[in-house]
């Protein structure tokens, strides 16, 4: 295989598709009710690319990030504003090593007290065991609603 095909080639998921579940069960119960995200260190690469999809300019979050660390940054400033509770997964679709999963949460932003489920379809892609790529859609509409935005400027 040449340079440029082994860069464009699928790499193996390294996982069984049951194992890959398990892992997207976690992933939507995160964070721990004790705030505990250590196990975003056993599913995700270090250099995992992750984006936020939104207008950065009212939700802060939105954009591309890179790295755990920024993954771990983010989740937690969510859960400094909203307690998050009653994850469901809705519909998974498998395919080798990509992913597609649509779920929803119960938000409660801490500061207003206004709450309401939000809806998330999630894309990640997994390599030798760990994600390497997630991108996320939220319902920016509710999570604005939530904080008590209005939802058109």
């Amino acid at each position: 295989m040449t340079d440029i095909e082994e860069l464009f080639a699928r790499r193996p998921p390294g996982l069984e598709r049951d194992e890959i579940r398990r892992r997207l069960d976690l992933i939507a119960s995160q964070p721990a009710e004790n705030g505990d995200f250590s196990v975003i260190h056993e599913l995700f690469s270090p250099d995992v690319v992750c984006e936020f999809v939104g207008d950065k300019t009212r939700i802060p979050y939105a954009g591309r990030h890179t790295g755990v660390d920024a993954l771990l940054n983010i989740l937690r400033a969510i859960n400094i504003d909203f307690c998050q509770s009653e994850p469901m997964i809705d519909d998974v679709v498998i395919d080798g090593g990509r992913v597609a999963f649509r779920r929803s949460v119960r938000w409660r932003h801490r500061g207003t007290g206004l709450e309401g489920r939000v809806d998330l379809a999630d894309f990640v892609r997994f390599e030798h065991g760990l994600i390497v790529e997630l991108i996320e859609f939220r319902d920016s509409i509710s999570i604005l609603n939530i904080q008590g935005e209005p939802s058109w400027p």
